[in-house]
């Protein structure tokens, strides 16, 4: 039985409808992402930042770009998400930076190496967690001030 016009058209404007519509991953859009976002927490416990220091976190932009810093050393890469809600950075580079506080220097190396693995990613109530097989990450928004490496 050959398919009627009218159902025809309705599909069409159906697939065309769907391909206009921003990519949905979990409940969020992609454009969700597009933030400041703090690094708050490692594991469920906070992170305590003292002053002068600046917080760990990252940007990420319209195209998915990220540039962040992680306690020591500022980074940057490419988001890819995948549509079964996974999260990672790839193409990662950072600046070489001493670290010379043990405390940064392990949220440093969990932060940075958590975010090339791949991780389950969940955004309720502004709260962005990423969860790989060895950590937690909680971000929070909030303004990223990214320093400048010394000349």
């Amino acid at each position: 039985m050959p398919i009627k016009p009218w159902l025809w058209t309705g599909l069409i404007c159906t697939a065309a409808l769907f391909g206009c519509e921003e990519e949905v991953t979990a409940g969020f859009t992609v454009s969700d992402l597009q933030d400041s976002w703090v690094l708050s927490k490692i594991d469920g416990k906070d992170i305590a930042i003292t002053e002068p220091r600046n917080p760990p976190g990252m940007q990420i932009d319209t195209n998915l770009k990220v540039a962040g810093f992680s306690g020591c050393n500022r980074f940057f890469g490419q988001v890819e998400l995948t549509e079964k809600s996974k999260f990672r950075i790839t193409a990662m580079g950072t600046t070489k930076m001493a670290c010379i506080q043990n405390e940064l220097a392990t949220i440093e190396s969990t932060m940075t190496k958590s975010l090339q693995k791949w991780n389950s990613i969940a955004l309720e109530n502004n709260i962005l967690t990423l969860t790989s097989e060895q950590h937690i990450l909680t971000f929070t928004p909030g303004e990223l001030s990214v320093p400048d490496t010394p000349q």
